[in-house]
């Protein structure tokens, strides 16, 4: 089956809201064969893993003129036509290639020398790798762990924003383009919008209510509870590098005691085991998902 036909039903489904988690897994099996592709292009090689047997090894063309015996290279090619099982890499170590050979499709310009400019450049490519890495767990927390949830809002807005945008220019890179081109038509893109335009909508009520409730709870709280808590030293608590960024305003309860934090995520509820961005208030104990933080503009 062509990638282009599992990128289709990924978006049919996308668009299907009752079939999200397939459309999840489908998107993941897209990008990485789109990048599986891209790298066998430049060269097989570079999609072997290096668990495979030297035989395996030599149906590779940079291995292949070191067999010289005739019988042998008959037999290799016999199993190149059956097709028999060979150890491709797997999702994770594809990002790590592909970002090593294609920087993720994010080129720093030779011109530049900003600095800064330098700088969100490769911030940029530290986001989409992650991005990659979230959906590759998105996938397998569906696949493996059968009472696995996720807020379908915020990775629905996680898909449109930024893996969509990846797999279209990664479709540009490859050598049989021209197949994709009906894919993303107009009709398509107007119901990607109007699913954007919905989730949007749905994921600024759901935060809302949030910091509703959160103004509330902390209007009851006791004053001397309240000037406890603004003391308290986030750097006492946590690790330098895990502090992204501290001494913000809240958005609940307006003290400057909000903080982001970059943690490792272990939970029963997140068995995929990640690095997860959160923000903390110290005072009213408000908490923010980092697709929250993105659309309050703290992150």
């Amino acid at each position: 089956m062509h990638t282009s036909v599992i990128l289709s039903e990924a978006l049919r489904y996308f668009i299907d809201s009752e079939h999200f988690e397939l459309s999840v897994v489908l998107f993941a099996v897209a990008v990485e064969r789109l990048m599986k592709q891209r790298l066998c292009e430049l060269d097989d090689v570079l999609v072997l893993d290096k668990n495979n047997s030297v035989e395996h090894l030599v149906r590779f063309k940079k291995l292949q003129d070191k067999v010289k015996n005739i019988q042998s290279r008959q037999n290799l090619m016999t199993r190149k036509e059956r097709r028999e099982t060979f150890l491709t890499i797997p999702y994770n170590e594809v990002i790590s290639r592909y970002e090593a050979m294609f920087n993720l499709n994010i080129e720093e310009d030779e011109a530049v020398t900003d600095k800064h400019e330098l700088k969100r450049i490769r911030e940029e490519r530290d986001r989409r790798k992650a991005a990659l890495v979230r959906l590759g767990n998105m996938r397998n927390n569906i696949v493996h762990y059968f009472e696995y949830y996720f807020n379908p809002v915020d990775e629905g807005l996680f898909i449109l924003n930024e893996i969509l945008p990846f797999i279209r220019e990664m479709i540009q890179e490859v050598s049989d383009a021209h197949k994709y081109e009906d894919i993303f038509n107009e009709t398509v893109f107007e119901k990607l919008k109007a699913k954007e335009e919905e989730l949007t909508r749905q994921q600024s009520d759901t935060l809302s209510q949030k910091l509703r409730e959160k103004k509330e709870e902390y209007s009851e709280l006791n004053p001397e509870l309240i000037e406890e808590r603004k003391k308290i030293n986030i750097r006492s608590s946590y690790d330098e590098r895990e502090i992204v960024r501290d001494s913000m305003e809240c958005p609940a309860c307006g003290n400057v005691s909000f903080c982001v934090l970059k943690l490792y995520s272990d939970s029963e509820e997140d068995q995929s085991g990640q690095f997860i961005t959160v923000g903390k208030c110290f005072v009213c104990r408000l908490k923010l998902s980092e697709d929250e933080l993105k659309s309050t503009g703290m992150l």
